[in-house]
């Protein structure tokens, strides 16, 4: 058994670990404007991003669902399949739009990657279903082959050149 001055010192040990991983805080955050959208209409998703100077996103939408546009710049943004990239640049918000498809329902899922801090991570995901109706299939993760996505960081590393190219050019 361990003797009260030692287990001071282990409660504030296990204070200082956590502590700082509860204040850093996810850097991106994102909100639907609606998690039960009706068949084929447009619902927005907004990112709130804290912190990244210099980065990306990287979003990867349902089977079914569409990327429908979004308000950040055009070549700032690629599409790949299911998973759209945007390249961050001191940005604060990142909006887009997403079709929903006639029925179907799945996550929302993201990563990010902070260039300069090199750090990186997920964003928590976020559950849509077509009239508030679960599919079977969709919302226990599968996918169809078909539809298999790229790697995450291929998209990054395609923002990364994207803002390589933009910086090259304004000289």
């Amino acid at each position: 058994m361990i003797g009260l001055p030692a287990n001071r010192l282990f409660c504030i040990a296990l204070l200082f670990l956590f502590i700082p991983a509860a204040v850093c805080g996810v850097p991106v955050t994102r909100t639907l404007s609606t998690a039960e959208p009706g068949a084929g209409e447009v619902f927005t998703v907004s990112l709130s991003i804290d912190g990244i100077p210099l980065g990306g996103v990287v979003e990867t939408l349902p089977p079914g669902y569409a990327f429908a546009g979004t308000d950040h710049p055009e070549d700032r943004v690629i599409l790949r399949g299911q998973q759209i990239g945007f390249a961050v640049m001191n940005d604060t918000r990142i909006t887009y739009s997403v079709a929903a498809p006639a029925s179907g329902s799945g996550d929302i899922t993201g990563t990010w990657e902070d260039f300069l801090g090199e750090s990186y991570g997920e964003v928590a995901p976020s559950h849509v279903a077509v009239d508030g109706i679960e599919t079977v299939a969709m919302s226990a993760g599968e996918r169809p082959a078909s539809q298999e996505a790229a790697p995450p960081f291929a998209v990054l590393a395609a923002i990364a050149a994207l803002l390589i190219a933009g910086w090259g050019g304004r000289r």
